[in-house]
């Protein structure tokens, strides 16, 4: 029985280069808005009913 090594082509692995790294960009892109609208610099709503 012979073993074959399915070889890539060079299209494909930039294709999966750009996949991977659009989709950690939108992830990034996603926490730092749910970071930013968490409001966790903010301070004001502490003292809003005093």
């Amino acid at each position: 029985m012979k073993k074959t090594k399915e070889v890539d082509s060079r299209g494909k692995r930039i294709a999966m280069f750009a996949l991977k790294t659009v989709a950690y960009f939108a992830i990034l892109i996603a926490l730092i808005y749910l970071y930013e609208y968490s409001g966790l610099n903010s301070v004001h709503f502490i003292y809003n009913e005093f």
